[in-house]
């Protein structure tokens, strides 16, 4: 068995797995639209998802294709430059969610009409909108490898 696939298949399915469940967060906070209390609810699970299933599923992606990179492909590959700039930028955004999401919760359990919940819903919905859509750009640029520059 080629262990290059073996590891290619496993950076795929974190990858899968990992944007999966983050993409499941957006119609997990459709359900408890209006219901503050479900609101709480489902964000202390949606965030028992990230903290269980999504991120150790993006580091287990980040290691595999680390060692892909390190393995088979030339230093100079411009997708691959691009992926990981783009992966650290995700990085960063995620360790910063992490801490502003358990202040979601906690909002949402103390004041579930206060006007700082709904700036920072709004705010922390747009934030991961622009993770979606990195992780987006990082899988068309694995799956394509274009030539950027």
């Amino acid at each position: 068995m080629d262990s290059y696939l073996v590891l290619k298949w496993l950076h795929i399915v974190f990858a899968c797995i990992g944007f999966g469940s983050n993409v499941t967060h957006f119609f997990w906070l459709l359900a408890a639209n209006g219901n503050p209390q479900a609101r709480a609810e489902i964000l202390r699970l949606v965030k028992k998802i990230d903290d269980r299933l999504a991120v150790p599923s993006y580091v287990g992606a980040i290691l595999c294709g680390a060692t892909m990179w390190y393995w088979r492909w030339p230093a100079g590959s411009s997708w691959m430059i691009a992926s990981l700039a783009l992966t650290l930028l995700l990085a960063a955004m995620g360790t910063a969610y992490g801490p502003l999401m358990k202040r979601w919760i906690r909002l949402s359990y103390e004041a579930p009409a206060g006007g700082s919940l709904a700036a920072l819903s709004r705010a922390l919905t747009l934030w991961w909108a622009g993770i979606a859509l990195s992780v987006l750009v990082v899988l068309y640029l694995m799956v394509w490898k274009p030539a950027l520059w």
